[in-house]
């Protein structure tokens, strides 16, 4: 008998604690008045509660601001509590069982009128039994995949009068489907588009006291954009990406805007998930809204491409878009414009653009920089990001496609036959497009020779952001060593220095290895108007300290010294000087 007592006792233990277990899971806190005996009123619609700045929706992770009002003039309420429910849904461990989803936080905005309630896990209620007309606290809206969230609240007048629920004290969001520019559409894992395409890059610059006046350096001439680094390849490679760790590269680039390692770390990955490395010139005051201009191409493999541009000084900020597709319904993307905003790479904690070095260990993964901030140190105080001006703006524009006949899977011997006729009929159709030169105005020819596939360890060639649509050019490149006469310790003579005109992404003229090994590369031709309206070539007079100790020439065996030639020109032809 003590046995079956025992055992019942035991039997009634659990049924009471799953019972009580699952009232407390399933219970609404009691939000009634302290000391109140009554039931609530019914709304009268004299007070209510809403959520600045959105009516059915909210953005994930943003702040917002949640008041409850009077509606007219001569209303007043002595007690409140606001509190946020969580969607639910099934327990993927336990089928019979419902579990909540996180609803945000609620925070007081002022402690002299709110605080968190003892009550209620996500609510705030009054401090003190003061009247009031209004009052205002903050909800931080809850992450992505928390589906939709419930806003409640109570407002006594007095301990026997007070109201509840109800449309007017009632508010149902759920989450805004909807995503910035700057993310990347739905990836297409089986591209049908056989053409190869070129793709032009823009990126301006924003960011300015103007636009962003909160807490922008003191010093105008600080703030700067980065290079813009990236490249197009396949769905494979990642080089930067939402909650995932960057590299060592990367690191370097966000916090300092140093691009070097980053470049060494695509430049490895070309022909093994990378196509192109793409790269643009970045722009310091008073230029920082200038264009950077970048080329790439794009093919049925390599259909996507990321970009990213550092914003300096901050902590750890850029700018820029991931795995952005371009092969969309099977086309490939004509133009889109993207509005930019920062990125936090995870690697440093400052909270403000001039924030001093706060290693971020361990290292958290790539995030949005935390907008509608509470600290006051930061730009984005209490700032929504749907009131934020972009930082920048990416232009993405097709240029041009390649025609290609789509390949289908045959045997090795077939494969290898048909791989050396692509590739004979490709380099015909290269030459003749290099032939065109400037036929069809409208096809600008701005290309800037970042496809590395095929030179090893290349740098590549930067565009003049000062040249011609028509008839782009590469940067100027270093001034030659001063060349003169060498009297009483000073030298008076002239330097040069030279550029290249871009044909079709080739430097024409300029020395490449790799064309030697290649009888039958094609010919590059600049047009006429570009050799006559713009010059590859600068000369000026020079005035430099120098030794009077004659220097001797050294000559091997087969090896004669020579004159110094004109830049792109052949050892017969004239050498460039100007008298002494």
């Amino acid at each position: 008998m003590t046995k079956r007592l025992k055992f019942g006792c035991v039997l009634w233990f659990i049924f009471t604690f799953v019972a009580l277990k699952y009232q407390v899971l399933s219970f609404r806190c009691d939000r009634r008045p302290y000391g109140s005996m009554t039931q609530p009123s019914a709304p009268d619609g004299r007070f209510k509660l809403e959520v600045v700045g959105t009516e059915d929706s909210y953005i994930p992770g943003q702040l917002y601001t949640v008041q409850i009002i009077a509606t007219d003039d001569k209303s007043f309420f002595t007690g409140f509590v606001i509190s946020a429910e969580g969607d639910t849904k099934v327990d993927p461990k336990n089928p019979r069982r419902m579990i909540a989803l996180y609803p945000g936080d609620l925070r007081p905005q002022d402690t002299l009128t709110a605080k968190f309630s003892d009550r209620c896990l996500y609510a705030v209620e009054q401090a003190i039994a003061s009247t009031k007309s209004s009052v205002v606290v903050y909800w931080q809206a809850p992450e992505s995949g928390n589906g939709c969230v419930i806003l409640r609240a109570m407002v006594a007048e007095n301990e026997e009068v007070w109201f509840q629920d109800g449309s007017p004290l009632t508010q149902r969001l759920c989450e805004d489907m909807s995503q910035p520019d700057d993310v990347t559409p739905i990836l297409n894992f089986d591209c049908q588009t056989c053409d190869e395409a070129k793709y032009e890059l823009t990126f301006t610059g924003i960011w300015s006291r103007n636009t962003h006046p909160r807490l922008y350096p003191e010093n105008d001439w600080l703030p700067r954009f980065s290079d813009l680094v990236g490249a197009s390849h396949d769905t494979s490679y990642v080089l930067w990406m939402p909650d995932s760790l960057v590299t060592d590269g990367f690191k370097d680039f966000a916090e300092y805007a140093n691009s070097s390692k980053l470049e060494a770390e695509i430049r490895e990955n070309i022909g093994s998930g990378v196509r192109t490395m793409i790269k643009g010139k970045g722009h310091s005051f008073p230029k920082m809204g200038k264009p950077t201009y970048a080329f790439f191409r794009a093919d049925k493999t390599n259909h996507l491409f990321t970009v990213a541009v550092a914003l300096d000084p901050s902590p750890d900020w850029f700018l820029g878009v991931t795995r952005y597709e371009l092969c969309q319904d099977n086309t490939w993307l004509a133009e889109r414009e993207l509005r930019l905003y920062p990125w936090d790479a995870g690697t440093d904690s400052g909270v403000s653009y001039e924030s001093a070095n706060i290693v971020t260990y361990p290292q958290d993964a790539v995030s949005r920089v935390a907008m509608s901030s509470y600290d006051r140190n930061s730009p984005f105080y209490e700032t929504d990001m749907k009131d934020l001006h972009p930082f920048g703006k990416l232009n993405i524009k097709l240029i041009r496609t390649y025609h290609k006949e789509c390949v289908e899977e045959t045997t090795t011997e077939e494969a290898s036959n048909e791989t050396s006729t692509t590739t004979e009929s490709q380099t015909e159709t290269t030459t003749v497009e290099a032939e065109t030169g400037l036929s069809e105005p409208d096809e600008p020819a701005r290309y800037q020779n970042t496809d590395l596939a095929s030179g090893e360890g290349e740098t590549p060639l930067v565009t003049d952001p000062d040249s011609s649509e028509y008839c782009p050019l590469t940067e100027w490149l270093e001034w030659n060593p001063c060349d003169g006469i060498c009297e009483n310790g000073k030298m008076s003579g002239f330097r040069w220095r030279e550029r290249y005109h871009l044909v079709d992404g080739v430097a024409v003229e300029k020395y490449d290895p790799n064309v030697n090994k290649n009888k039958h590369a094609p010919k590059k031709e600049v047009p006429k108007f570009c050799k006559e309206h713009y010059t590859d070539y600068e000369i000026e007079d020079c005035n430099v300290d120098c030794s009077d100790k004659p220097k001797q020439k050294q000559v091997t065996a087969g090896r004669r010294i020579m004159d110094p030639v004109a830049p792109g020109h052949s050892w017969t032809s004239k050498k460039r000087r100007v008298p002494y």
